[in-house]
């Protein structure tokens, strides 16, 4: 049933509040009612009847009330409470047709029992309307939230296959396609280039092949760590750190590194976690102008977190691009590119952070903290004051 409600005049968010008053309201004719009777003297509320009309309206009043707080707390949108109004005030008013009809049918001696009837079937009306407006309400908003869920689930599932086929292309063609530019390339430089600015232009397409290799993956990256819910396990720290760091030397030539890695540092992650410090490192360098890249990474491992920072000697990062750092960006070429929002987006699929935690003219310190291991926390912890760096 569907009551009209004028929800210009009357505010769907008030509803609950009109709702509890109508209660108190109820209830404070019921306790009028029976002091009035009482002063008149009237033998009527002495009988079971009259008792009987009391208990049964009393549980209704407070069922009524509770029905105002339901609504103002439950999970329930303020367009469906005029609805289950209507449902309240719909019940009353047939449920007392149906108890007048009644009452003339089966007429009464007394005009205390009238009144205490009408009153009896207004209260029960009331409220056993408002408890189907709010089951009512409450079923429909499951069903809308149902429904918005498959909606959700089957555009994501599309979405999924979608960029499955994107990174199957990047996978197999077009970054297939960057090592062959880059093959040929090497060729030209090492056998057909027979002067020095043959040599360069040939240099200038290894270097951009390269760097598209290395977009191409970390877009793949980023593909990877939308599918679906992180399966995260213990990852060990001081190898995976060790390792890349062999690799920044083995990539950049000459570069000065220190380490602080205590072993046995595991942290709460995945395999991709590999391309936060990665990328960091490769950073580290590729934007540093001193004539010796230093870098450093030291490991601090805590019995919640695990704080790695990687500090370097470059040249620091300008304020105007603090801000946006880690944002995606549609050019690469005068910034820190998508390396740094794959960062991003890795450290929140890990429950992670990452941020700057010093820049300046001497040089940048990125701070990193993931979730440590369970089953490495207390080792972590007691090597990282029983070992020295390596």
């Amino acid at each position: 049933m569907r009551w009209p409600v004028d929800v210009d005049i009357v505010s769907p968010d008030r509803i609950p509040q009109y709702v509890t008053g109508f209660a108190v309201a109820l209830l404070l004719v019921v306790i009028v009612e029976i002091g009035v009777y009482a002063a008149l003297g009237v033998e009527f509320v002495a009988t079971g009847q009259f008792f009987v009309g009391v208990v049964t309206t009393v549980p209704a009043i407070a069922g009524i009330a509770f029905g105002g707080y339901w609504l103002r707390n439950a999970d329930l949108s303020p367009s469906r409470y005029p609805r289950a109004v209507g449902w309240s005030v719909g019940g009353l008013v047939i449920f007392s047709l149906v108890n007048l009809a009644l009452i003339v049918t089966m007429p009464t001696e007394s005009w205390v029992n009238v009144v205490s009837w009408i009153r009896w079937a207004i209260v029960l009306g009331a409220g056993v309307g408002l408890l189907i407006g709010c089951l009512e309400g409450r079923a429909i908003e499951r069903t809308l939230a149902a429904e918005r869920a498959s909606l959700r689930a089957e555009h994501l599932a599309e979405q999924r296959e979608y960029l499955d086929y994107l990174n199957g292309i990047l996978r197999h063609e077009v970054l297939n396609t960057a090592t062959i530019i880059n093959g040929y390339a090497s060729l030209l430089r090492e056998e057909a280039a027979t002067t020095d600015q043959q040599r360069r232009w040939a240099e200038i397409v290894i270097d951009e092949s390269e760097e598209m290799s290395t977009v191409i993956d970390d877009v793949r990256i980023l593909l990877q760590s939308t599918d679906g819910e992180a399966q995260l396990e213990a990852v060990d720290l001081s190898r995976l750190l060790t390792d890349e760091v062999q690799k920044l030397e083995h990539k950049w030539g000459p570069v000065e590194v220190e380490t602080s890695i205590p072993p046995e540092v595991s942290v709460r992650a995945d395999h991709l976690v590999a391309r936060v410090f990665g990328n960091l490192l490769s950073n580290a360098v590729e934007h540093n102008d001193a004539a010796t890249p230093r870098i450093s990474v030291a490991v601090d491992p805590g019995p919640e977190t695990v704080r790695v920072e990687i500090a370097d000697n470059g040249p620091g990062i300008p304020d105007s691009t603090l801000e946006t750092l880690f944002e995606r960006t549609q050019s690469h070429g005068s910034s820190h590119g998508i390396g740094l929002y794959l960062v991003r987006q890795l450290m929140t699929r890990y429950d992670g952070a990452v941020d700057v935690a010093e820049t300046g003219p001497d040089g940048t310190t990125f701070a990193v903290e993931l979730p440590a291991a369970a089953e490495s926390q207390s080792t972590a912890s007691s090597n990282a004051h029983s070992t020295s760096p390596p």
